[in-house]
């Protein structure tokens, strides 16, 4: 058996694996509150507790950069470190790395109804190198790159490189964020909070209006999940607007990592806010802003973009990460 994590400010949900040959097989899933916790450990401990299994290897997705075996969660308060994990919870091998890394490991692994083609990019095109650009709860990127047959991962913080405007009312919402934030990098607008400051934006600057029942659907729930929903209805005009900034500004920097690295395998959007928002970004809106990139629109043109549909792509990953060790 194989434990599989997937980390995230917001929930972790934990899956053992059976190994058959050369496949995996996902067996149990269980999903935490991250929060409700103190660390990844108490978690684990949990989990096997109520599912006995000898687990010969995990790997755990977490939301930040992995340094020498330790990570500091980026949305959570939480210290982790591969000893002390493998130490407590009684699991002799233990890996970690940055949750875009697991989702970005899975890639190989995909069947073609885990994934929805937004553009068809060239099929002539160079398989070797593929991204991965994924917000949720926070903004994660990764690369997968193929050389003699075997399949490796680099990690990135590219999520928090600097915020590059491509038009007049994202340049004003670049100068909206600045007043907030000491650095507007892209995870300040592609994320579930992004998506939200993207709306105040347009309130507070007050190119919409937010209607009182909105106001009174926020209560006690998430903004971003409200915004969202209502955007994709078509309920209102502040929502609608605010989703449409989302959808182009993620395709341009979609397009930016088909550039950064030549990454002509494809570009892969997951996380957990594309699937949820996926008629909106099947509007055109994604795909267009993706291809404008000027003098090297030639090169985007030849990369396909898909989305990711599998909900478990990091724990697959991780749990093929696993499997190498």
């Amino acid at each position: 058996m194989i434990l599989a994590g997937d980390t995230g400010g917001t929930k972790t949900r934990l899956a053992l694996y059976e190994l058959d040959g050369a496949k995996l097989h996902r067996q149990t899933t269980e999903t935490f509150v991250s929060r409700d916790y103190p660390g990844l450990e108490e978690i684990v401990d949990v989990f096997l507790d109520r599912n006995r299994a000898t687990v010969k290897a995990a790997c755990f997705g977490v939301p930040g950069p992995v340094v020498n075996g330790a990570a500091k969660t980026t949305n959570l308060p939480w210290q982790l470190q591969e000893e002390k994990i493998a130490q407590t919870v009684g699991i002799n091998a233990v890996r970690l790395v940055n949750d875009l890394v697991a989702t970005t490991a899975a890639i190989p692994h995909f069947s073609p109804d885990e994934l929805f083609t937004l553009y068809e990019g060239s099929l002539e095109s160079e398989k070797k190198i593929c991204a991965v650009l994924a917000p949720g709860t926070g903004l994660g990127q990764a690369f997968l790159f193929r050389d003699n047959g075997h399949y490796h991962v680099i990690a990135s913080e590219g999520g928090h490189s600097d915020f590059a405007p491509t038009n007049e009312l994202e340049i004003e919402l670049l100068h909206y964020l600045k007043k907030k934030f000491e650095h507007v990098s892209y995870e300040r607008v592609l994320c579930g909070p992004g998506l939200h400051n993207i709306y105040n934006f347009l309130k507070n600057s007050e190119r919409a209006l937010e209607p009182a029942e909105l106001a009174i659907r926020f209560a006690g729930k998430d903004p971003s999940a409200v915004i969202a929903a209502a955007g994709l209805a078509g309920e209102f005009d502040i929502c609608a607007k605010a989703l449409d900034i989302f959808a182009s500004i993620l395709g341009a920097q979609a397009g930016n990592l088909a550039l950064t690295l030549l990454a002509t395998g494809g570009v892969y959007l997951g996380g957990g806010i594309p699937p949820k928002i996926l008629p909106k970004i099947k509007e055109g809106a994604t795909v267009a802003s993706y291809l404008d990139k000027g003098r090297l629109s030639d090169v985007v043109k030849k990369t396909p973009l898909y989305v990711i549909r599998d909900d478990h792509a990091a724990l697959l990953g991780a749990a093929s990460l696993a499997m190498e060790m």
